[in-house]
């Protein structure tokens, strides 16, 4: 008689669960950064092995041209008067109208240099969770004390769900030049730009 078996599953082995103090020095940013990726749900806890694949992450460095950059944190209400955005910043949970929104306006920065690289990526603490098509400018403001703002007209041509699923991101343009680009700075990290505020100017070094 032969025997009788069954087969029983190894309970999973509980992942390793970083305290923000180490994810942020694994990462090489302050606990506050760290807190950005958190607050947007582009980063979805402290897993140890989500933080490895950041850590993993391509740098972006640019062998031509110039690379502007949103450098934006999670969700938070404008602060500027006579926005009427419902919000800015970038979050995992935004859809890709409110992504929009948030990301192609109002900004002080080199229009004529945004326009002419055709492209805004967005970043959150460093790592780009989505990226623009940009078309030219929509519409400047000149506000007190001779500020200029400018917005963008845009679209969405990729954007990330997680930073630690690549299976979640997304190319949503139909330029197939843009897409090619766009799925490379997807899920990457821009570093060492050169910035006067929220935007920021990589170039080729």
């Amino acid at each position: 008689m032969l025997p009788k078996i069954e087969h029983v599953r190894p309970e999973a082995v509980p992942a390793s669960i970083l305290s923000r103090s180490e994810a942020a020095s694994m990462l090489g940013v302050s606990v506050n950064t760290l807190a950005k990726l958190l607050d947007s749900g582009f980063l979805p806890g402290l897993n140890a092995s989500w933080v490895t694949a950041l850590l993993e992450a391509p740098e972006v460095r640019v062998t031509e041209g110039v690379l502007p950059v949103l450098r934006t944190g999670s969700p938070a209400v404008p602060a500027l008067e006579g926005d009427t955005r419902e919000a800015i910043g970038a979050g995992a949970g935004m859809d890709d109208a409110q992504f929009l929104e948030a990301s192609r306006q109002w900004w002080r920065c080199d229009a004529d240099v945004i326009v002419a690289a055709g492209v805004l990526p967005v970043a959150v603490a460093g790592w780009v969770v989505g990226v623009l098509s940009i078309h030219g400018v929509q519409e400047t403001r000149r506000l007190a004390r001779g500020e200029v703002r400018h917005a963008f007209a845009a679209e969405v041509a990729g954007r990330v769900g997680t930073l630690v699923d690549k299976r979640s991101y997304e190319l949503t343009t139909k330029d197939p030049a843009v897409a090619n680009l766009t799925a490379r700075l997807l899920g990457a990290r821009v570093q060492h730009a050169v910035s006067g505020g929220p935007i920021a100017y990589l170039t080729a070094s």
